[in-house]
Parts: structure tokens; sequence; C-alpha cells
């Protein structure tokens, strides 16, 4: 597997949960605007404090826990295979990008402002700091000690 195959293949895999998800924010807008039950959500702290930990969690505390995990599983191999490479940042964006999800049920679930903003934050946060770039990925696969094929 050479550096352009991995790069189309992280690239396709974003893209297709940010579609995804963003389809389900503008399902989850729509839903609100037309159809507006109060699930009795928009000021329970308990909920908003609850999905904005989650968003971090999954934007930011996760991804550090499981490459922290990666590295030291794999500190003993002196090349570390290209499949394995792969592996590991289709699972980071498969973590990340749980987080706009957690949007679309805060928008479905009419939770605060404060709540829905705090998301976003994160959202865009672990758009563009995992958005698989060439730099990026020639970076993590020189600090992995990666061989492309």
């Amino acid at each position: 597997m050479d550096e352009n195959t991995i790069l189309t293949d992280l690239r396709r895999l974003f893209v297709k949960h940010l579609v995804i998800a963003a389809a389900l924010i503008v399902i989850a807008y729509t839903i609100r605007y037309f159809y507006a039950p109060d699930y009795g959500f928009s000021n329970n702290r308990f909920f908003s404090v609850l999905l904005s930990t989650l968003a971090a969690a999954f934007a930011i505390a996760i991804p550090i826990f499981y490459r922290t995990y990666f590295i030291s599983k794999h500190k003993d191999l002196k090349h570390i295979p290209t499949e394995l490479f792969f592996n590991f940042e289709k699972n980071i964006l498969n973590i990340i990008l749980i987080t706009p999800y957690l949007l679309a049920v805060s928008i479905l679930l009419n939770m605060s402002e404060r709540t829905q903003i705090l998301i976003t934050l994160f959202v865009l946060y672990a758009i563009y700091f995992y958005f698989p770039t060439k730099k990026k990925l020639r970076f993590e696969m020189k600090i992995f000690r990666i061989k492309a094929d």
C-alpha cells in the first residue's frame, strides 16, 4: 500500500462520514423546525454536560489515548507494517468523526445553544486537526517508521 492509496482511502472515509453527519444535521434541523416536540432536554444540565463531555472525549481525549496505546504496543518494532498503520489511521478517523453525530443528536434533542456551540467547536477542531493531508501523512509515517510499499 503506497502513500497515495492510503491518503485517498483516508480522505474517502473522512468525506463519507462528514456527508452522512451533515445530512443528519440537516434532517435534525428540519425536524426541529417543522415538528418541534419538547423532550425536556433544553434546560437539563446533566444531558448538556454529558453530550459536551462525550464530544470532547471523541474529539480530543480518546484519539490521544488511542495514539498512545498504539505507540506503546508497537514500540519494539523497527518498522510498523503499512497495513497496521492504515488501520490505525482509519480507527482514529472513525473515533473523531463520531463528534458530528453528537451535534446532530444535540440539535434533535433541542439542547441549549451553549451546548450546541461547544459541540460545534469540538467538531470543527476534529475536522481541522485530523483531516488527512499529504504533509501530515508523511510526517506520521516518518514518526511511526513506516516503509511505504
